[in-house]
């Protein structure tokens, strides 16, 4: 038996949202904040008998604050299971959470709802909107109740299903909760802890105050009962051995003197009738499975041999590995029992650990038989794991979306997206929105003329920039469609214009002409394919330079940065000279043909590199290279950015501007109103490169 879904309704930052589970290992990847703890604490919820009883009893700050007003709402967490088998280690749970239906799924589902007294009374005020939000504001977090039940198959996510069983809190319409839709609700039952084996390994922190508090100890929790599997022989000799002991330290003369100090203080202080009787004894606990919980963890270093010492000199990644070694220990004990099912849940268990220890600790357990959930925001462990097993978390303007990557993908193409995501490229993942690169000329000089130009990076902007080494960028944009990945990708190419004017008849061609006119057909290709790939998907846009990177560099008015790369090219000021004159020339078939030779020269990615350098806030940014920009941030960048990056334009010399001072006068002027600002630099800098930007941006 496995879990094949969670679905979250109101819960903390999940307005709504879907999980989908495969057998084997499952990993929910996100940003920082974007919700990983709070799904892995949904199944919690619903399987984790570590938890306090009372745990299931919410609080308001529980709620979705994306809701608005709580009062009134449910939360709604259920998670459907897989293969329940005839397997006696199912019956149980197949008999409470099974489907009526023949099939071997179930469901189980955990509601966090107002009391009966409040649904009585909210169904007899439907209608009354004045009574029934009277009602609504009245209600506490004390008038909800937990409950669990099994069997339900309404699909709480469903807006519309959510209003027939929840209610309708806009036209204040609430169901009878008399009328028991069993088949709706599921039926009621007590928390299936029993039944499944559940292990958690949290989030490594603090790790070290973990393994010495008694109650948190995951070796305290391998310890106990550990006393019935030891022969009555042993157990009698540690008892008497303790025993004896704890009779030679309290027979000590300096204990006994210790003593017979304090009762004859306390005999001066407040006299013999009043004074307690004081003795000072050893007490460690000769009972077995007491003095068992006395044991502790001692550390040593594997380049020093025989020593032994306290947790505290060990570092902190090797604590870690120590807790998740507990942990993993902790788990193969359940695996003994005969559950229905074994989860292992793992925390973010990049916290700290080296990352060739993330991918082995990945890897091993991506071939265990145990179902295991993992979150994480490490790129080195997204880079081996399976898209088909991800399900990844967006975070947009504070709403949550839950993506599964390989949704109606089949295998091939799952295969060639997952050998492609290396560390590197696997940020786009964890991104807001990206932009794939042909190669690594624009992976290096696009981040710099960017920070330069606008005062932000691309990170700032959360926007992840992918070389793919190549110019096939169907398999990774792909991933970005309406039933995957619902981020914006742009790719940015070229079309290879030939530079080089061409005669009509490509019979004529001589064998230059030939190289051009051959680069110009495989760019119209691309394009023509490129077209045809993005054409019917919002999620994928390409933008491309009309002739190559680096000449569209050029053309964009920036041969002044070019020019002061070329002493790093050239010793002969003469050979400097030339090829000055060769940039400046305002004719395409001229500059274009020369940077082409000096990318050729000294490599793209080198020239990349030094033009890099020489990058500053008057070079001008290609308009297409704006364009991809735009739309891998969803045309959308708050205010508070756009201010910064006017604030940064005006303080920094600019190629264009009108009225620079009048610009400078209102922004001191305007300190509330960014909007204002912004207006306002668009209106004195309409032909600057951020003006052009803030134009492709939705209003």
């Amino acid at each position: 038996m496995y879990i094949s879904s969670l679905r979250i309704r109101n819960f903390r930052n999940f307005l709504s949202a879907s999980f989908e589970f495969k057998k084997g290992v499952n990993t929910i990847l996100g940003e920082n904040g974007s919700g990983k703890t709070n799904a892995l604490f949904a199944l919690r919820l619903l399987l984790d008998e570590s938890l306090p009883r009372n745990i299931t009893k919410l609080r308001d700050s529980d709620f979705c604050r994306n809701l608005g007003d709580w009062k009134g709402h449910w939360i709604v967490i259920s998670v459907d299971f897989d293969e329940l088998s005839a397997h006696e280690g199912c019956q149980m749970l197949k008999h409470d959470a099974g489907h009526m239906d023949g099939s071997e799924k179930g469901t189980l589902t955990y509601y966090f709802r107002p009391c009966l007294k409040i649904r009585q009374a909210l169904f007899e005020a439907s209608g009354n909107a004045a009574l029934a939000q009277q009602l609504i504001d009245e209600i506490s977090i004390e008038d909800y109740e937990p409950v669990f039940s099994g069997r339900a198959n309404a699909d709480f996510l469903c807006d519309h299903t959510y209003r027939d069983l929840v209610g309708d809190f806009q036209n204040f319409v609430f169901p009878d909760p008399d009328d028991k839709d069993f088949k709706a609700y599921g039926v009621k039952l007590s928390p299936l802890h029993e039944e499944v084996s559940f292990t958690f390994v949290k989030a490594l922190r603090d790790v070290v105050s973990d393994l010495k508090n008694y109650r948190n100890s995951p070796l305290i929790a391998l310890l106990k009962g550990l006393e019935s599997e030891i022969s009555d022989k042993d157990s009698k000799n540690i008892t008497t051995l303790v025993s004896d002991i704890n009779n030679a330290i309290s027979e000590l003369d300096e204990i006994k003197q210790v003593s017979r100090g304090i009762q004859k203080t306390l005999h001066k202080t407040v006299g013999y009738t009043f004074s307690p009787t004081i003795d000072i004894e050893s007490s460690l606990p000769s009972e077995l499975d007491k003095l068992l919980q006395k044991l502790s963890l001692t550390v040593g270093d594997n380049y020093v041999d025989g020593y032994s010492g306290d947790l505290n000199e060990l570092s902190l990644g090797g604590a870690n590995l120590i807790y998740v070694a507990l942990k993993l220990l902790e788990y193969e004990r359940k695996q003994e029992a005969d559950k229905a099912a074994q989860f292992l849940v793992i925390e973010e268990p990049e916290a700290h650990i080296h990352t060739h220890i993330q991918k082995t600790l990945f890897e091993n357990h991506a071939i265990n038989k145990t179902q295991v959930f993992l979150s994480t925001h490490s790129t080195h462990i997204s880079s081996v794991a399976k898209i088909s097993e991800m399900n990844i978390l967006g975070l947009n303007e504070n709403h949550v979306d839950v993506f599964q990557p390989s949704n109606n993908l089949n295998p091939a193409d799952c295969s060639r997206i997952e050998r492609y995501l290396n560390a590197t490229r696997s940020t786009l993942l964890f991104a807001k929105g990206v932009i794939l690169v042909e190669g690594e000329a624009e992976l290096i000089l696009i981040p710099a003329l960017v920070k330069k130009a606008l005062g932000l990076s691309l990170d700032e902007l959360g926007i992840s920039l992918i070389s793919m080494d190549s110019a096939f960028f169907e398999h990774i944009s792909n991933l970005f469609h309406p039933e995957r990945i619902r981020k914006h990708c742009a790719i940015i190419t070229d079309l290879d214009t030939s530079t080089e004017p061409l005669p009509d008849d490509e019979a004529g061609d001589n064998k230059y002409q030939k190289s051009c006119r051959n680069s110009q057909k495989s760019g119209l290709l691309r394009k023509d394919k490129l077209d045809e790939h993005t054409k019917d998907n919002d999620f994928i846009s390409a933008f491309y330079a009309n002739y190559t990177f680096e000449v569209d560099f050029v053309g964009a008015d920036n041969s002044i940065e070019l020019k002061e790369v070329l002493p790093s090219i050239y010793q002969q000021q003469a050979d400097i000279a030339k090829s000055i004159g060769l940039l400046e020339n305002g004719a395409v078939e001229i500059y274009g043909k020369e940077i082409l030779r000096l990318a050729d020269k000294v490599g793209k990615g080198w020239l990349s590199l030094l033009t890099s350098e020489k990058v500053t806030s008057q070079t001008y940014v290609p308009h297409y290279i704006l364009d991809a920009i735009a739309f891998s941030c969803g045309r959308k960048l708050a205010p508070q950015i756009r201010y910064k990056m006017c604030c940064y334009r005006l303080s920094n010399p600019m190629p264009v501007m009108n009225d620079k001072d009048k610009a400078i006068q209102f922004f001191a002027e305007n300190h509330v109103d960014i909007n204002a600002c912004i207006d306002e630099f668009e209106k004195q800098c309409p032909d600057d490169d951020l003006s052009y930007l803030i134009g492709q941006l939705d209003r």
